[in-house]
């Protein structure tokens, strides 16, 4: 076996081992059968994404290419047009029987070349919407520090489905924010006894979104990449997301084309309104972006903070680990305008936004500075 094969291999099986941790047994078996072909000597990433020349293990984590081909494998199930996948895709209503099925996969992928390389070459968008369940808490505390209304700048929004986030229902613990109606519920496992201030005047007085490769939802094509992301044996995900995908079909969301750094120089300075906060958010995407382009996101959002002023503060939200491969916070900092910045982490966090240990505000654990997630790639 190749170095380049052997790094493919360990490569998948770290990411079968995240699978499990996270909750997909039947991902986690797929990746497990997808390092043993690559231990066999079927190079994939050779045959569908030529192109690709990295030859560690590191690479293949940073390139995500174990969620590149399950994705893929996910995606034709969902297509309809393999029959034989979607008999174990449990999102499909299959038997969720892992066995064998990397075997069907490989034939897959042959069978619809053209359709695997254009897929694989794009990074994932995981569009994961729970994390509003995360996000939701910061801003209606941000809401209660400022008392007013808030406009949201959203960076990695890939479909912008978190556009329309006040049009879904969340509880947290004994407490509930949001639509009554909606069919996007977020019921994150709240494991501490504390509550946002889900009576705070929250209203999202306005709402910009950017991402490097945006994903227009409202194309059927792309709703479906975005589903195939979610993993196939995990159906509360998939639910919230069609929910989700269902509202944006109504909000019909707006996400500009551009890097987060040179977005955030535009539109921060040109966007102030006396009596609204302008709040930076993001989740689980900063990790993604290079140095260079952290650095100057990071220097463009501590600009607008310290020309904050009283009537027009600057906030910073954020889902995301306080260093690489550690556990998620949810992070604040806040500019009130009196040339102070106060930052603090309001919360631990699943990933997903499935489990949350809430601590606010005033409970929170302050940070000597508001660059909890710079810069540690």
């Amino acid at each position: 076996m190749s170095d380049r094969l052997e790094a493919f291999a360990v490569g998948f099986r770290k990411q079968a081992e995240f699978c499990h941790l996270l909750g997909s047994p039947f991902s986690a078996a797929l990746l497990e059968q997808a390092a043993d072909a690559f231990e066999a000597g079927d190079d994939i990433v050779a045959t569908y994404m030529p192109w690709w020349e990295g030859s560690t293990a590191a690479y293949v984590a940073t390139d995500v290419l174990p969620l590149r081909f399950l994705g893929c494998a996910h995606a034709l199930a969902l297509s309809g047009d393999v029959p034989v996948l979607a008999r174990h895709y449990p999102s499909c209503g299959g038997d969720g029987v892992a066995d064998g099925v990397w075997t069907h996969v490989l034939e897959a992928f042959a069978a619809h070349t053209a359709f695997t390389m254009d897929y694989v070459t794009q990074p994932p968008q995981t569009n994961e919407v729970a994390r509003s369940g995360s996000l939701v808490p910061g801003l209606l505390e941000l809401a209660r520090l400022v008392q007013m209304p808030v406009a949201t700048f959203e960076l990695g929004a890939s479909a912008g489905l978190l556009q329309g986030l006040d049009r879904f229902h969340y509880t947290f613990g004994a407490a509930t924010w949001g639509d009554d109606t909606s069919d996007c519920r977020m019921t994150p496992d709240w494991t501490l006894p504390l509550t946002p201030p889900v009576d705070a005047p929250l209203t999202i007085a306005a709402r910009r979104a950017c991402d490097a490769a945006p994903i227009d939802i409202l194309n059927s094509d792309n709703a479906l990449k975005v589903r195939s992301y979610i993993w196939t044996d995990m159906p509360e995900r998939l639910a919230r997301l069609d929910a989700a995908i269902a509202i944006a079909q109504e909000v019909k969301p707006v996400v500009e084309n551009a890097s987060a750094d040179a977005w955030l120089e535009d539109v921060l300075g040109a966007s102030v309104v006396p009596g609204q906060a302008r709040c930076v958010l993001h989740s689980v995407m900063w990790q993604y972006m290079p140095t260079h382009v952290q650095d100057r996101a990071y220097a463009a959002i501590v600009k607008a903070g310290e020309a904050a002023t009283l009537d027009a503060p600057v906030a910073w939200l954020r889902l995301e680990p306080e260093t690489n491969n550690k556990p998620m916070h949810v992070a604040l900092a806040l500019w009130r305008g009196d040339g102070t910045c106060d930052a603090r982490v309001l919360a631990d966090s699943h990933p997903h936004g499935t489990q949350i240990g809430w601590l606010g505000w005033d409970n929170g654990r302050r940070l000597a500075s508001p660059e909890l997630v710079q810069n540690f790639n």
